[in-house]
């Protein structure tokens, strides 16, 4: 895979429309679970320099293999804030949440790739329940879509929903 330059695109957001339903939200946990190990055990592939390291919310902790992203009802992660490669917390909610933000700025850091995965995961896995808006190209869309597909063995096909060109 080709080396892609860090933009400092990166600003998502992401409205859910409808609470996700119980199996579908642990489709959406094992995928994204599958994606952050296989990113943790090939971190060359993505293409990305320097490669993502996924961190806690903070981004003080660096998640390990036993460690999840995933907590009840939410996947929470952010980039790496000793190296000053993280942005904003990436927060998906499975339900509606009065304190839910939608959006996340990553400022071009490298752990945009996992945030990413995460919301074309989340669209594959319960289609028409988000509406997705960043800055980001199509063919940065598409590279980490083929990354899954390569990688994982998950097609996804880009949702025709995503527009880029973020709007408040």
């Amino acid at each position: 895979m080709p080396t892609l330059s860090a933009p400092k695109t990166g600003a998502f957001h992401f409205r859910l429309l409808r609470d996700i339903a119980q199996d579908d939200w642990f489709r959406l946990c094992r995928l994204v679970t599958r994606a952050h190990r296989q990113l943790r055990l090939k971190p060359e592939t993505t293409g990305i320099e320097p490669p993502p390291i996924i961190c806690n919310g903070a981004g003080i902790t660096p998640l390990r293999y036993d460690d999840s992203l995933i907590g009840l009802g939410v996947i929470v992660f952010n980039g790496e804030h000793h190296h000053q490669l993280s942005g904003e917390t990436f927060i998906l909610n499975q339900h509606h949440h009065p304190y839910d933000r939608g959006y996340c700025r990553t400022y071009g850091h490298p752990y945009r790739f996992m945030v990413m995965a995460v919301l074309l995961l989340a669209h594959h896995t319960c289609p028409n329940v988000w509406k997705i808006t960043s800055d980001v190209s199509c063919a940065e869309w598409q590279h980490v879509a083929d990354w899954l597909q390569t990688e994982l063995a998950i097609v996804i096909t880009l949702p025709t929903e995503i527009s880029t060109g973020v709007q408040r």
